[in-house]
């Protein structure tokens, strides 16, 4: 019976470390078609504007795939890395064409199986979900750290080919484990069934109401994701194109994802007492605002290591204090759906701007003009009272 149980909670380990590799994983696949872009634009011929829609397609597929999540976490996991595997394997052996559609399906995947593990996780900690989503937060940011630099040292050694083929073998393996190790808890399967359809009934009667939040927080809250999407996936070629050697090169898509968890981290602990979320959101905005000013305005190469760092620890703390204003409002999906169109389209335009001009530089504007937006609307949110502050406010005055 004791040995049992032993079994039993060593395989809890396993099955948990597994998810967190997984879950680091994507953090990898996100920052990898940025890592590996000055690699994709000369194999492919690629012109500014079309790595830009190549982007495009693969960040509005994470935000389709969080929208496929099943009541079945567990299933979902499965399709979402088996749809990465494919993504990746389509990238490795596509053309300059078909690369258009492994993208898509990279993205799809990828917001899939980030959406499956996050609920899947909370789920099962659901004493202590926090900590738990804290957790995997911050293994995500460690994958996306050390994308850069396992690319350039793969591509030292390798080729793009061999990375995409590696990285869909990777959550192949992924899909098995799933598939074969991971089951459904029996006590939860009705229950979650039961739940998923009536959040099926509400939507069906609520349908897509982003009314319920002020437009100026719908504005907002598309522009962090887009900002991060743009900087992640446009830095390396940026860098590239300064004439900068390969290590530069890494070190500064380094520096963005190093910068933007170190913020993370450090608002973690900053953010106890709510009176403090204003000051750090407008700290934060100020800072994303220099950064890609500092950024673009700088020719000399070893500058725009600054800027870029400064880029990343500005957003760290921005879209989940945007979120935690939204969430007074309404708990509703379409906020994160809206949030996740911003990593679509800014990359996009970037690259349409970029190409356009002739000038990388230029095309880098889009996300300088975004965070001044971004400071503009989110100054005005910061100090708006929302719901909760009106209820404390009214709770107050009865006091007295």
């Amino acid at each position: 019976m004791i040995e049992s149980a032993r079994r039993l909670q060593r395989s809890g380990w396993i099955s948990k470390a597994v998810i967190y590799l997984g879950f680091a994983g994507t953090g990898v696949g996100m920052a990898l078609p940025g890592s590996v872009l000055p690699a994709l634009l000369v194999r492919w011929s690629l012109a500014d504007s079309r790595a830009g829609f190549l982007l495009f397609l693969g960040w509005m597929g994470t935000s389709v795939g969080a929208l496929l999540v099943r009541p079945s976490r567990e299933l979902s996991l499965v399709l979402g890395s088996l749809l990465i595997a494919l993504g990746a394997l389509g990238m490795a052996f596509g053309s300059r064409w078909s690369c258009f559609g492994a993208m898509a399906v990279f993205g799809v995947g990828l917001g899939m199986t980030m959406t499956a593990i996050s609920l899947l996780q909370a789920g099962r900690h659901a004493d202590h979900r926090g900590a738990e989503l804290n957790r995997l937060n911050l293994v995500w940011a460690l994958g996306a750290c050390v994308s850069p630099s396992l690319a350039e040292h793969s591509l030292r050694v390798a080729s793009v080919r061999m990375i995409f083929s590696v990285f869909g073998l990777f959550f192949t393996v992924l899909c098995l484990w799933t598939l074969v190790f991971e089951r459904d808890k029996a006590s939860e399967g009705a229950e979650v069934l039961k739940k998923a359809a009536q959040d099926k009934a509400v939507r069906a009667r609520a349908g897509w109401t982003l009314a319920l939040w002020p437009l100026s927080l719908v504005v907002v809250i598309f522009l962090p994701t887009g900002i991060e999407a743009s900087m992640g996936g446009w830095i390396a070629a940026y860098v590239q194109r300064t004439q900068l050697t390969i290590a530069s090169t890494v070190t500064a898509g380094s520096c963005f994802w190093i910068g933007l968890m170190l913020s993370r981290t450090l608002s973690s602990f900053v953010l106890q007492l709510r009176r403090s979320e204003r000051i750090v959101l407008c700290q934060s905005l100020g800072t994303v605002v220099l950064g890609t000013i500092w950024l673009i305005s700088t020719k000399a190469g070893p500058g725009i290591l600054p800027g870029i760092f400064l880029v990343g620890f500005g957003l760290g703390p921005v879209y989940p204090l945007l979120l935690a204003i939204a969430l007074q409002y309404s708990d509703k999906t379409e906020i994160f759906f809206v949030a996740g169109l911003g990593s679509a389209f800014l990359p996009w335009i970037t690259g349409i701007v970029s190409s356009s001009t002739s000038s990388l530089r230029t095309g880098l504007v889009v996300p300088c003009a975004a965070s001044v937006l971004m400071l503009i609307l989110g100054l005005r949110l910061a100090w708006r009272k929302g719901p909760e502050d009106a209820k404390t406010m009214r709770q107050e005055t009865e006091n007295i």
